[in-house]
């Protein structure tokens, strides 16, 4: 993946020094799926239940393009919400709210056929901060994704739609009353943005 996200750098210098260059700025509403697996070997007393809540992020763009393609990097500050249910057979089951902040950094890579554009996206994370108590996740930790999707093009702005999968894990752990769990923790989402050129 490092091998395939420097192949992107490079080429995107080799564009530039031909291709009409942009930047701009971007927002988005984030629907976040988190998905912790523990190890087969565990059989804890509990079920960890995530529910996706709102999510967002801000950040900025530089686009190089040359004919019909393009390669746009840009740099979120990305803040994904979740409500964890911790059940453990108990008529009482404990519910926590749970927040990452973490550094995004897409390269969209695209075609585009008018105002119509589609797109891949290699994405690497970095986990800044995490409330919630779960521990899902240490800052400074960085996971790789990668994003699929479809916009459209109206003058200076420019909206999109996509879905991103994790590719790696963003963090092995969970704590529950204080004991650290093995475990396998990814996330998926639908990322819809705009992104407007100054």
């Amino acid at each position: 993946m490092k091998r395939y996200f420097l192949a992107i750098v490079l080429g995107l210098l080799a564009l530039g020094a031909q291709a009409q260059l942009t930047r701009g700025v971007t927002a988005g509403y984030h629907l976040a799926d988190v998905r912790v697996s523990f190890n087969p070997l565990i059989d804890p007393t509990f079920t960890p239940v995530a529910t996706g809540r709102a999510g967002y992020h801000a950040g900025g763009f530089y686009r190089a393009s040359a004919g019909l393609f393009y390669v746009q990097p840009q740099v979120w500050l990305t803040g994904l919400n979740q409500q964890f249910i911790i059940e453990d057979g108990t008529f009482t089951p404990e519910v926590l709210d749970w927040s990452l902040l973490r550094l995004d950094v897409p390269v969209e890579v695209g075609v585009k056929l008018g105002p119509l554009f589609g797109f891949v996206a290699p994405v690497y994370s970095i986990a800044l901060a995490e409330t919630g108590g779960l521990n899902l996740t240490d800052p400074g930790k960085g996971s790789w994704g990668g994003q699929v999707g479809v916009g459209l093009k109206l003058g200076s702005l420019q909206v999109s739609a996509r879905y991103e999968g994790s590719l790696s894990t963003f963090g092995q752990t969970l704590s529950v009353g204080g004991i650290d769990f093995e475990t396998d923790n990814r996330i998926n989402q639908f990322i819809a943005s705009a992104a407007l050129k100054l």
